[in-house]
């Protein structure tokens, strides 16, 4: 969810892919299950709002537009990210390439600075939802500063990246506890 360090130069791109096998499992494997927990999420959260707000304002498919953003372009990151290990790895003879390294880190650090953009607006038409139906109880509304927070990763990326972190921790909570809401039929 954050941003690959910054390196300052290619020996710390060098030094950021050297343990090739554990760096393709911790930010190219276990993200698959980020990635799948999220959408399980997504579904659960555009199914509470569109039921509370129906077809009236367009905020429950917004929201799900927004999150559909977040996690497709937060993979597109993990992606770029992690082929270049994932290359060396299955390639032995190719030495490391210290122009394509940067370039394939830069590549995901945008991916996650536009992916938040997503996320705010995911986090906005959420809680402009809640507030308007009480769906999600009023007070996740607030969480609305998240959002906001989400929108300057490129300056902030891992306090941003937290931020959306904790809103879909707090509001997956949420829907956990509170369960599908009884239908008036």
């Amino acid at each position: 969810m954050g941003t690959p360090d910054r390196p300052a130069d290619t020996a710390e791109a060098e030094r950021y892919y050297s343990s090739y096998s554990g760096f393709v499992t911790a930010n190219g494997v276990v993200p698959v299950l980020h990635v799948l927990f999220f959408l399980f999420f997504l579904g659960a959260l555009a199914g509470v709002l569109r039921r509370a707000d129906g077809e009236r304002t367009g905020l429950a498919n917004t929201a799900l537009a927004g999150g559909t953003v977040f996690v497709a372009l937060t993979a597109a990151g993990f992606t770029a990210e992690v082929a270049y290990p994932a290359t060396l790895m299955r390639f032995d003879e190719l030495p490391f390439d210290d122009q394509i390294a940067p370039l394939l880190l830069t590549i995901a650090a945008w991916f996650y600075h536009y992916c938040q953009v997503g996320t705010a607006a995911m986090i906005f038409a959420t809680s402009i939802v809640a507030w308007r139906t009480g769906v999600l109880p009023r007070w996740t509304a607030v969480g609305a500063v998240l959002g906001v927070v989400a929108l300057l990763h490129t300056w902030f990326p891992l306090t941003a990246a937290l931020s959306g972190l904790v809103w879909i921790a707090v509001i997956g909570l949420v829907l956990a506890i509170q369960g599908a809401a009884p239908t008036d039929e």
